[in-house]
């Protein structure tokens, strides 16, 4: 008897699985889905069993299994079968992902192995559809959740970060002792107790991050994603780099299971799906409604007319004196300043190594990148034109918390807490009393937003000048989570020099911002009109990058010149064009077709293995 293995190791990719002959002891005992011990190279490696054949003769080279772990299969062949997907999808080692979607392997722990029989996998119904819930209040959320749970069998429910498990196991508090949480924070210790009872059946309700897709599913009947279109749920700094929501929906098929996306805000795929009844809504119109409380929305162009050159408008000042309760500052800049240039000719600080603007901050005189961290004083002078008219250029935490303690006065009674990467003040945020605090979206997830009264995003406008496609959305969703975290009778001020902004003027009026969006998309055959692959490759050198990537291209071109529904771009450099002390090149690959999944693996066979690939990204251009 013949079996073919996975090995629980990072393997080439034109070799996922090994051959190994079954001892004749075991013959009667292993299946589909064990896990096994067998000899790889001079050591032993743990495995999973893919397939089983009978041979009528030994195969002489091939070595003997060693054992068999546990009296049933550790995985399905449903689950088997979406982690080849998913690997093949995001061009990766088989046995990594393998790997990732095992418990951790202690030779002494698995030996006590015991797992009940599996319930049999279900069948996919071919006319598959994922469903949309839109919900405008924690109540409603609730209600829904409850609601929606299998009553038998299991259930996922994915949430987009760490910070958001507390809240969602408090919502199903009266399933608590069928719950348990998979993140990538627990302990060894406590991953081994949790995937065994997941496996056989102990736990059927999961509230997990990501890396909850990767258990022993042994009867998935439902999987539940909050908060669909949070940008979270796209692994951007690690291989692979998938989306949670294009795994789900891997994961749901292969298990039979439904699918149901949850939020307040849809993402601009998802609701085109509504739209075009590719998914199926719950509520009848399949658009998300305005948020209360609504925005203030202050014109600092107006402000600069009446001459107010502070980065606090008239409006914000204002309530800032007379606002009870804690106040949330949003600036996403961390330091004093976004760059320094010279007045005289132009130039701009960058950085030696990425090229990108270095930002200044005040306490260290330093000028900073907050991308490749590195730092360097600033010169008296500019090193093009020698002239001494050096000048600061944009709002930065440092320089709001300043300038706030100075507008607010000693003798206030708040306390100024500022929550950026370059602080570590997380712990103040529960210190009892008023507080105003100035952060970062690194400090939105460890807010107690029922206490903000006051919030203001300072320079709305920043994040709208990067050149990427999603830019736009990405505002968007930030602001309207904003809006649904905050009390209802919170104030909201939002400052911007472009108040008609589609982004700004669309929070009274949801159904526009989707509408104007899609059509700008329509145009350049973004998601959701096309399945947008990137292709990153990096070299010391700048000539073997491009020649590397112009070769590639020209290769995908050739594959696909009769197919019109592929689009592959010329390779572009990335932004950084420099990161790690290495050249970088993009291709874009868009996809024109409800089968992209199939032609983008047919193309990922034509891709060396030392390209990375990020299906359905986030961004076009950034590393």
């Amino acid at each position: 008897m013949l079996a073919t293995v996975i090995p629980a190791r990072r393997m080439p990719l034109t070799l996922p699985v090994l051959s190994y002959l079954v001892p004749e002891e075991l013959e009667k005992t292993i299946k589909i889905g064990h896990l096994v011990e067998i000899p790889f190279r001079s050591k032993k490696e743990f495995g999973v069993v893919r397939k089983i054949e009978t041979v009528s003769a030994a195969k002489e080279r091939l070595k003997n299994i060693f054992s068999v772990i546990g009296d049933q299969p550790a995985l399905a062949e449903a689950q088997i079968k979406f982690l080849e997907d998913l690997a093949s999808l995001y061009h990766t080692s088989l046995g990594y992902v393998l790997k990732t979607n095992l418990p951790p392997l202690q030779k002494r722990k698995l030996s006590k192995l015991s797992f009940t029989t599996a319930t049999a996998n279900k069948k996919f119904d071919m006319d598959w559809k994922a469903a949309l819930n839109i919900y405008n209040s924690e109540e409603d959320k609730k209600k829904y959740l409850l609601n929606a749970i299998s009553k038998s069998g299991q259930t996922l429910i994915l949430v987009p970060e760490l910070a958001d498990v507390p809240k969602m196991t408090d919502c199903l508090s009266k399933y608590k002792s069928e719950l348990t949480v998979i993140t990538g924070e627990i302990s060894n210790k406590d991953l081994f107790e949790r995937w065994v009872q997941i496996r056989n059946g102990v736990k059927r309700i999961v509230v997990g991050t990501r890396r909850a897709l990767f258990l022993p599913w042994s009867d998935l009947r439902l999987i539940i994603m909050d908060d669909e279109g949070n940008a979270n749920y796209k692994s951007w700094d690690m291989s692979p780099r998938f989306h949670a929501r294009d795994a789900a929906k891997l994961l749901s098929i292969h298990h039979g299971a439904s699918l149901r996306l949850t939020s307040h805000t849809p993402s601009v795929e998802t609701l085109y799906n509504v739209r075009e009844n590719k998914f199926d809504a719950d509520k009848k119109s399949g658009w998300p409604e305005k948020l209360l409380p609504l925005p203030t929305v202050a014109d600092m162009r107006d402000e600069r007319r009446g001459g107010n050159y502070s980065f606090l408008s008239q409006e914000l000042a204002e309530t800032l004196k007379h606002s009870s309760g804690d106040i949330f500052l949003f600036l996403n800049k961390r330091g004093s300043f976004s760059y320094v240039g010279c007045r005289d000719c132009g130039y701009v600080f960058k950085c030696p190594d990425c090229r990108l603007a270095l930002n200044y901050h005040q306490d260290s005189g330093e000028l900073k990148c907050h991308y490749c961290s590195h730092a360097e004083k600033l010169a008296p002078a500019c090193p093009k034109c020698h002239g001494l008219t050096l000048a600061m250029y944009g709002v930065g935490t440092q320089l709001a918390e300043n300038a706030v303690r100075k507008f607010i006065g000693s003798d206030s009674n708040r306390q100024v807490i500022r929550v950026d990467r370059d602080t570590d003040n997380l712990d103040k945020l529960k210190m009892e009393g008023p507080k105003i605090i100035i952060g970062t979206q690194l400090a939105w997830p460890h807010l107690d937003w029922e206490k903000i009264k006051l919030m203001a995003f300072l320079d709305a406008d920043s994040s709208l000048y990067i050149p990427e496609f999603k830019v736009t959305e990405s505002v968007w969703q930030m602001l309207r989570d904003a809006q649904f975290r905050l009390p209802k009778d919170a104030e909201f001020i939002v400052q911007t020099n472009h108040p008609d902004h589609l982004v700004f003027a669309s929070l009274f009026n949801p159904r526009k911002f989707y509408e104007q969006e899609l059509q700008e998309r329509s145009l350049l055959k973004y998601p959701p009109f096309s399945f947008l692959t990137r292709l990153l490759f990096a070299n010391p050198r700048a000539d073997v990058a491009e020649m590397e990537a112009r070769k590639l291209r020209e290769d995908l071109a050739r594959l696909t010149q009769q197919d019109s529904c592929i689009t592959i771009s010329h390779p572009l450099e990335t932004v950084p064009a420099i990161f790690g002390r290495q050249y970088w090149r993009v291709i874009l690959i868009k996809i024109a077709s409800d089968n992209s999944n199939e032609i983008l693996k047919r193309l990922l066979a034509h891709v060396p293995p030392n390209w990375k690939v990020d299906p359905n990204p986030n961004t076009i251009l950034s590393i």
